[in-house]
This record gives structure tokens, C-alpha cells and sequence, in this order.
């Protein structure tokens, strides 16, 4: 099927104006949350200038054989970046500087103002425009593209590890593709990578564990034993929720109504339905067939992962605080390090952003997130969920002998759904302007920062974060003394064959230029209200409603994108 893309600069500078910006770690509906959150130094280098966010003349590039490095005070803070700068400058003896912001656009403001008002050398950005900024290559100065081509930086070799293979060996393939603009097989782009992904943006739905080990309840493999999980945690006391030590009442779920953090495990949920090849296509607008066509956002997996959440949501089931859609995402974070939730879901910044939150002698950490119970009716060999659930436990290695009635392709596809997690980390990218005139130096820093060295340094600086390499997580001398939220992810994400990574992804024209979401409508703000309120929707009334908004504008979405059949 032919498909072409029409990148046209004078089309594109119209879509500048569009409203793009994705919150590295959670993000809108009038509040912001995780990285875009309000968030207190972790300390700056004593090199550091900091701009905070506000306006005034950018700096004039000096031309003094200072590297310097921009980077975003947000969920994982600026003193990695410091300590990066410094362990480089002692070991490349190359002088290196960080600038940081608070502001969410401080980054690509500072970008776009061109080298005569830039003098920042590397990024470590955290909201993924630059997709558009590639294919609107004018507005930088006079260089064929906003960003250094660092091609070469993805096949030279990963330094210091027990494992010896190239970055674009290493790197996730969620990644690679996040990282890469087209190609050839896209029909647009020219397949050359522009950007390193510096975090991994983990999400998913975090428990405390401690909580499950006192009250005995087993971690859910399934969405089925899921809420089974949740119904029993209803009854602890008897017949009504347990307390904590305060006082107050235990749910089985914490959430906030104004931030969309049930997006992670929904997307998660649609694509262990769909599959994850028909899940990417739908993130460009796709039929498996490659045809560009509004049925690609109507897919039984979307509904059925909308279904989920409705559930899970349902006032009267009462899984949550009756006053949960009214919570802030702190609200909701502060209520589950207080022991009123069993679970919530949310990211892998929360312990840095709730550090004063947590308590010694609570254990949390991510759980493998339970696969789609709906599932089955995509297999011809499972038909119960406690068959399901044995195929599951098989995968996780919790038995050593395969179900003798799941056929070969049906265990694929389980173990292709148990291994999928929601990432942002495509957003947070690392990246060179074309016009810096310390390119050769600026990748040498990405090299170390991608280095054993370098890794060992965002994690103990980062809160256990680290670039999206598929590495055995042992090999690290800081895993060791992580905190049990962040050991989890990395053992999740390095588990087995690594993990799948799923999650919006603007690398697409019809993403970053068409103006494609994958949903457009607050979920918790039509799920958990009363039914009586005229904001309630059913499930199945939330996913028609999605389509019907999609096909009304997908023409026009093709056409802005410059996309066709």
C-alpha cells in the first residue's frame, strides 16, 4: 500500500501552535503531576547557572571550550546531570557546565532561539516535540536539522559492562523506534537517530507490600484475581475495609481523579489484548493492513481495557475513597504512603517526589501488572481464567513444567502480554543542537552518561532511574542499595526477555503533526463519579464516544499530517 508523507515546512509551522506537550510523568486535565510537578533542587552543581523558568535574554554562545548541558529540574531532578558533568570533566578533562530550568518549555524555547541565543551543547529534555522540530527544519539557523545526527553514538560500544555489544544492541526497541525519525519502510523521515533516551520513565501499579504480606493476599496474575484481590481486602475487618495505625480505613485502590495515571495500566491492558504489533499500528492511525483508517482506534482491546478501569473505578464497588475524584495526584500519593490504599498506579518518580512520605519500615514496590482476564477469548487452547492463570505462572517461572493444555502460539502470546509495561521514557530525550560547536564533545558526554560509569550515576542520583538499556541490572554496584520500588522495576524490566514497553508515542506524523491521541476524554472524570451525574459514562459509552471524536476529524488528521493511502 502506498503511503506517503508530505513534509512541507509551511504546514508544519502551523503545527507549532498545536499543544503537544506530553507531561514526561504524568500529565494534564488542568493539573500536572509526576515531572511536571512543582519539584525542590536536589542540589546543583556549584558550576550550575539556573534559569528557573523565567524570561530574559538567553546567554550568547562564548565559544570558551565549555561543554555545557541543559537540563529540567523535574521527577528525577538536575543533580545527576551535575554529577555527570563532573565525573566527565575529570575523566575526559573536557570542561563541562549545567544550566538548569523548572519551566516544562524552557527546553525547547531555548532550542528554537538559534545559536546566536543558545549556548546549551546537550539536553536532557523531558517533552518529546521533537519529532516536529525535525521535519521543521527552517526555523533553526540555517542547518538542514534542529538536532546533530548521533547515529554513530547508537554503534559505538557500551563502555564498561560485562556485555559487549553496541548502544542500538542494548537500547529497548520501544526505544530505538522512539529515538529514530522514519525511514525508508515509514515513508517519511530519513531512519538516522537524533535522540538517546536518558530515563525510563517506569509506570505501572505500585503495592505495598507489607500491607499484602500481613493481610495475606496473594499478588494478582490476572486482572480476574485482581479484583477478587480487592473484593476480599473490602471484607479484612469483619466484613469491612481494615485500619491502619491512624485510624482510617484501608482501600484496595488510591487514585486521583484529576490526573490520568490510570492511562499506564490501560494502555497496557489494551495492547496484551490487541497484541502489541496491532497496538503500534493503532499509534499511527493504522489497520494491520497499514491503511490509515479510524477503525484502527476502535479495537475490542480498547474497549475491553476501558471496561477494566471502569470497573475498578465503579463507586459502587467501593475499591476506592468515595472522594477520590476529587484528589490531586499527591493526594492520592500521600494517601497511599499513609496506608489507606493497598495499590495505586503511578510512576517511578513517586519516591522522589514523596520522599518525605515514606516510611522506613514500609515496603513498596511495582507488581508484574496482571494480564487481561478477556484475553482468552484470543486463545484457542485457554478458555477459564484459572487456566490463564497457570499459563501465567508458567511464564513467570512460579512453575517448572508447562500447562500440557496451552498450545505453543497461545503461551506466546501470554508471555508477549505478561511482559508488557507502560513508559514515558520516549519523552525524555537526550539530545545535540545541530548548531552547538562542541558536537564531537556533546557525544562523548552522551557516550559516558550511557557508560557503566555514567549508569551507576543516575542511579544513585536519579532515584534509581537509568537510560533504556536492557542490561543484566546485577552487573551495577548501586543496584544493591536501591530502595525496593526502584529494585522492582529494574528486575521487572530485566526479567526474562526484558520488558515490552507500550505508551504514547509521538514519533508519527499523524502524532506530532496530525494531532492523534489515544484518548481524548478524562477517564477517572467519567468512571468514578456517580451514575447520577451527568459526567458518567459506561464503558462501552467512553470508547464510542472516543471513535465517533477521532473519525469526525481523521480526514483532516491525515491531511494535516501529510499522510495518505
Amino acid at each position: 500500500m502506498k503511503k506517503t508523507a508530505k513534509m512541507i515546512s509551511l504546514l508544519l509551522a502551523a503545527v507549532m501552535a498545536l499543544s503537544m506537550v506530553f507531561a514526561g510523568c504524568g500529565s494534564g486535565n488542568g493539573e500536572n503531576g509526576g515531572n511536571n510537578a512543582p519539584a525542590n533542587s536536589n542540589g546543583a552543581n556549584s558550576q550550575s547557572g539556573d534559569v528557573s523558568g523565567e524570561s530574559g535574554e538567553a546567554p550568547v554562545r562564548t565559544g570558551d571550550g565549555i561543554l555545557k548541558i541543559g537540563v529540567e529540574n523535574k521527577g528525577y531532578g538536575d543533580k545527576f546531570a551535575n554529577k555527570l558533568a563532573e565525573a566527565f570533566e575529570a575523566k575526559t578533562g573536557i570542561p563541562a557546565k549545567v544550566t538548569k530550568s523548572n519551566s516544562s518549555d524552557w527546553m525547547e524555547t531555548t532550542l528554537l532561539a538559534g545559536s546566536k541565543n543558545n549556548d546549551i551543547d546537550v539536553f536532557f529534555d523531558i517533552t518529546n516535540l521533537a519529532m516536529k522540530n525535525l521535519a521543521t527544519a527552517y526555523f533553526v539557523d540555517e542547518v538542514e536539522r534542529a538536532y546533530a545526527d548521533i547515529t554513530d553514538v547508537y554503534d559505538s560500544k557500551l563502555e564498561g559492562y560485562k556485555e559487549d555489544m553496541t548502544v542500538r544492541e542494548a537500547v529497548f526497541p520501544y526505544s530505538l523506534d522512539a529515538c529514530t525519525w522514519g525511514g525508508e519502510d515509514a515513508g517519511y523521515g530519513d531512519g538516522k537517530q537524533y535522540f538517546v533516551n536518558w530515563a525510563t520513565g517506569f509506570e505501572g501499579l505500585v503495592y505495598n507490600k507489607s500491607l499484602f504480606e500481613k493481610y495475606g493476599i496473594t499478588v494478582p496474575k490476572t486482572t480476574n484475581e485482581m479484583f477478587a484481590a480487592m473484593d476480599r481486602m473490602k471484607t479484612l475487618a469483619g466484613g469491612s475495609y481494615a485500619k491502619n495505625s491512624d485510624g482510617y480505613e484501608i482501600y484496595p485502590f488510591a487514585y486521583s481523579g484529576k490526573v490520568n495515571y490510570l492511562d499506564y495500566p490501560m494502555l497496557v491492558w489494551w495492547a496484551q489484548y490487541d497484541g502489541i504489533d496491532s497496538f503500534n499500528n493503532g499509534m499511527h492511525g493504522m489497520d494491520v493492513n497499514g491503511n490509515y483508517t479510524a477503525e484502527s482506534q476502535k479495537t475490542v482491546g480498547k474497549l475491553s481495557a476501558f471496561s477494566i478501569v471502569s470497573k475498578l473505578l465503579d463507586v459502587d464497588n467501593k475499591y476506592t475513597d468515595p472522594n477520590s475524584s476529587s484528589y490531586s495526584f499527591t493526594d492520592a500519593q500521600v494517601m497511599f504512603l499513609a496506608e489507606q490504599a493497598f495499590m495505586m498506579s503511578t510512576g517511578d518518580w513517586l519516591e522522589r517526589e514523596m520522599s518525605t512520605n515514606f516510611s522506613e519500615s514500609m515496603e513498596i514496590g511495582f507488581m508484574r501488572i496482571p494480564v487481561n482476564s478477556d484475553i482468552v477469548a484470543q486463545c484457542q487452547s485457554i478458555s477459564t481464567d484459572e487456566q490463564l492463570s497457570q499459563v501465567v505462572a508458567y511464564v513467570d517461572g512460579e512453575t517448572a513444567t508447562k500447562p500440557a493444555f496451552v498450545s505453543d502460539a497461545d503461551l506466546a502470546f501470554v508471555k508477549s502480554a505478561r511482559s508488557m509495561y507502560c513508559s514515558e521514557g520516549n519523552q525524555h530525550i537526550c539530545y545535540i543542537p545541530a548548531y552547538s560547536d562542541m558536537i564531537p564533545e556533546a557525544k562523548q558526554f552522551i557516550k559516558f552518561m550511557l557508560s557503566k560509569e555514567g549508569q551507576e550515576i543516575m542511579l544513585e542520583y536519579s532515584y534509581g532511574n537509568m537510560a533504556m538499556l536492557n542490561l543484566d541490572v546485577s552487573q551495577f554496584d548501586y543496584y544493591s542499595k536501591l530502595s525496593s520500588l526502584q529494585r522492582s522495576k529494574l528486575e521487572i524490566m530485566q526479567g526474562g526477555d526484558g520488558a515490552t514497553f507500550v505508551g504514547k508515542n509521538y514519533v508519527h506524523p499523524m502524532n506530532y503533526a496530525g494531532g492523534l491521541e489515544l484518548t481524548y476524554n478524562h477517564m477517572e472524570m467519567s468512571f468514578g463519579v456517580v451514575k447520577s451525574s451527568g459526567a458518567y459514562k459506561t464503558a462501552k459509552d467512553f470508547w464510542e464516544s472516543e471513535y465517533e471524536r477521532i473519525a469526525s476529524k481523521f480526514t483532516s488528521m491525515m491531511a494535516q499530517a501529510g499522510v495518505s493511502n
